[in-house]
């Protein structure tokens, strides 16, 4: 089989894959992350989480509404990647809030929009992202909260400076 043809059939078969269903958009944004439930009721800063999340798993909910959720680091000084792929979009919302603490729970980043239309500001591809500072070592409560309506999954990921 020449290069040309090993080609054609590749495409082929990413074309057959595609039109069958067997890729979508939640399928490409998790990349194979396993999906938590978040369920559970963990305690961190004086409040209650529904799971650890992690760079291998995802979390799919829907707003309007908040959760809380723990996000470990290995290192001293990190970043928090949080991202979000709105489905079933109703209605836009105009404040979405991604919020990490330290370990000590004594500060916190945050990313705050307020009186933005956020189905607009999540684009043709439909994902919000944060990129949050995360220093200090540990388990960091993450909350997030926004008032629009949707379902979303969100993935997170965590990387050293």
């Amino acid at each position: 089989m020449t290069a040309a043809s090993k080609t054609r059939a590749a495409l082929l078969g990413v074309t057959l894959l595609l039109g069958a269903g067997c890729i979508d958009d939640t399928r490409l944004f998790t990349q194979g992350r396993l999906e938590d439930p978040c369920n559970n009721a963990l305690t961190v800063c004086n409040t209650q989480a529904g799971c650890t999340i992690h760079n291998e798993s995802f979390y799919a909910g829907e707003f309007p509404g908040g959760l809380r959720f723990i996000v470990r680091s290995e290192g001293e000084k990190n970043t928090l990647t949080a991202r979000f792929l709105l489905d079933d979009m109703i209605f836009p919302g105009t404040e979405m809030l991604v919020q990490v603490k330290t370990p000590d729970c004594g500060d916190f980043t945050e990313e705050h929009i307020q009186n933005r239309d956020l189905f607009e500001l999540s684009g043709d591809d439909r994902v919000l992202e944060y990129i949050l500072d995360l220093p200090g070592r540990g388990d960091h409560l993450l909350e997030v909260f926004s008032d629009m309506s949707a379902t979303y999954q969100m993935t997170t990921t965590v990387e050293a400076k």
